[in-house]
């Protein structure tokens, strides 16, 4: 099933709603879609309106992703509206021509067959022989026209036409960083080893993303790129040169003083603090805690910043040797927890003194617990952030057994003066405990969503079987998305859907038939049918679905959404703020 495409007139932008956290500007049909996209997105991007939390570029349209901190939607909505209209107005009516992005990108490559696999088979399927194929290839005219898929990663256009080739119809399980690899009419270059379907005719050893570097991304949109031919032995040169240039990586403390030592570390648990919004034009997803509102939640317990760095448990919990004094919090799914061999309830401040043990058993219902630690894990901050972001190799990688995690000021919570008062009596925890956001339940679950843009390409029957199928979460899962299985199936794919942004909560409908969820890591762009749209205040309950558990969506609309989340995020609030009361000893 193809997508059909209409030119609109030249006055008509839809501005869509996208589910209840974004806008889609459609530039669909229009001329000069793609520069127009750049210059809108640029102008957001430099004047930063208050509402505005991200924005991703994609082929012919702009995801503009919204903040509801007031949680005054339709209001927030409104006057993000407004601005677009006036300065999409602002641009149209300039008698000023955009200015051309004279920026060229002088990219190194490799065309070899040891780096480059599909190299001899790409020219006999064009016919040509390996030299006429590879100056094809470098003199074409290529331009970057959005980064996406991962961060860094270049869509990049203006391949000759005489080199137009299908994806893989198997994709490689892991391309190598530094591929340069063509589908179709475009050229794509992985800045990191990921998985990938578009045939590889060359290497670079060009850093093409780097988030120690400002700007990280090697490559902007716009922007040309000429590609310079070098030999294998050039190649592997730079490439070693350029290995003795990598910094060290942090190294754990060496020394025991204010550090709590991971005894075991569990399935998953990973470092996470604030995701880090503003940088999804460059293809980075926010990443952070899965389980956002439980991680506020326990930060709050024991009077953390908001933006304190502490672990996210997945699956089965860590065993954690504390030489510090310290309080603790967590919050999420229930779970069996101890203090050496005593059994501690969560969902309040608990102390734990200088050589005791902290465990977690495994967690049977739910799947996520946040761990809140006085002051704070102490780790290098990388654009903007402490949070380890696995998909994009940012960060530390999950805690491993042996490894000690520095505490920055873990005598912070001690001048909070309930604690204090604790402490002086010799208390280890409250009597009063909080709610986790949502409580995780081994029944089917409900998850409400919003239809999508392409969710009207579906025939009446299978609009009504997507509502009636009960999914399972696959073990495929992980922080980028969730994998959900079952029987349901299209009648025929749905194609022609130029790529474009995507948020935490898209359902997305891959040629597979597997729908895919996206999560805090998910990628930011993608060319596949976009059905539904997850309300925001279920991010907790999606965060605490396991593989194996089950669920059906319940179609809403926006207006019954935004019922839902000013409820729910008004009692986070309340909650949050009954926290600080009691610590002040206000309650």
């Amino acid at each position: 099933m193809a997508l059909k495409r209409s030119k609109q007139p030249s006055g008509a932008i839809n501005i869509l709603d996208v589910g209840d956290a974004a806008l889609m500007v459609d530039f669909r049909g229009r001329d000069n879609a793609l520069s127009t996209v750049h210059r809108l997105c640029d102008r957001l991007l430099t004047s930063r309106p208050s509402w505005l939390l991200d924005v991703i570029p994609g082929i012919d349209t702009l995801l503009v992703c919204l903040s509801f901190q007031s949680l005054e939607y339709q209001q927030i909505r409104s006057s993000a509206r407004a601005y677009l209209q006036s300065t999409l107005q602002e641009i149209s009516s300039s008698k000023k021509l955009p200015e051309k992005n004279e920026l060229v990108y002088r990219i190194r490559v490799c065309y070899d067959p040891e780096i480059a696999p599909d190299l001899l088979s790409s020219a006999q399927q064009c016919k040509l022989t390996v030299r006429e194929f590879i100056n094809r290839h470098k003199n074409s005219q290529t331009y970057v026209d959005i980064l996406g898929f991962v961060p860094g990663f270049a869509y990049c256009s203006g391949l000759d036409p005489s080199l137009r080739l299908p994806r893989l119809e198997t994709p490689r399980t892991a391309v190598p960083a530094g591929s340069v690899a063509i589908a179709e009419l475009q050229t794509g270059l992985y800045p990191q080893s990921t998985p990938g379907g578009w045939n590889v005719i060359g290497r670079t050893p060009d850093i093409l993303f780097d988030a120690a570097r400002v700007p990280p991304n090697l490559l902007t949109a716009g922007a040309r790129v000429e590609f310079i031919e070098i030999n294998l032995d050039e190649y592997k040169k730079i490439q070693s040169d350029l290995a003795k240039k990598i910094p060290r990586i942090e190294e754990s403390a060496s020394d025991a003083n204010n550090t709590v030592e991971v005894l075991s570390a569990g399935s998953l648990t990973t470092i996470q603090d604030l995701p880090r919004y503003g940088y999804a034009h460059l293809a980075l997803s926010s990443g952070g805690p899965v389980d956002l509102d439980s991680a506020a939640l326990a930060n709050a317990l024991i009077g953390n910043p908001f933006n304190a760095v502490g672990l996210e448990i997945t699956g089965v919990g860590p065993r954690l040797l504390f030489h510090v004094d310290a309080w603790v919090a967590w919050v999420g799914a229930p779970c069996e927890a101890k203090i050496d061999d005593k059994r501690i309830l969560g969902n309040r401040p608990v102390r734990i003194c200088q050589g005791q043990t902290l465990s977690f058993s495994s967690i049977q219902q739910g799947y996520r617990i946040f761990l809140a630690i006085a002051g704070g894990i102490d780790v290098q901050s990388i654009l903007g952030g402490g949070g380890s972001h696995l998909s994009a190799g940012i960060g530390k990688k999950p805690i491993q057994k042996g490894e000690l995690l520095r505490l920055s000021q873990a005598q912070l919570s001690d001048r909070v003066p309930l604690l204090k008062n604790m402490v002086d009596s010799g208390m280890n925890s409250t009597k009063w405990s909080i709610a986790s956001p949502i409580i995780p339940s081994r029944k089917t679950q409900f998850i409400h969503a919003i239809p999508s843009l392409h969710f009207d390409l579906l025939s009446p029957k299978e609009q009504d079987l997507l509502w009636k199928t009960v999914w399972t979460v696959s073990s495929q899962s992980n922080r980028m998305g969730m994998r959900l299985d079952s029987h349901f199936k299209i009648t025929s794919p749905i194609s022609g859907i130029a790529s474009q942004g995507v948020w935490f909560g898209t359902v997305q409908l891959p040629p597979s038939g597997q729908p895919i969820l996206m999560l805090s890591e998910h990628q930011t762009t993608g060319g596949y049918p976009r059905l539904l749209e997850v309300v925001s205040s279920e991010r907790s309950k999606l965060a605490q679905m396991k593989p194996g558990d089950k669920f059906q969506f319940i179609r809403t609309t926006l207006d019954k959404a935004d019922e839902a989340n000013t409820l729910y995020f008004t009692n986070q609030i309340k909650t949050l703020n009954n926290i600080e009361s009691a610590l002040l000893g206000k309650l």
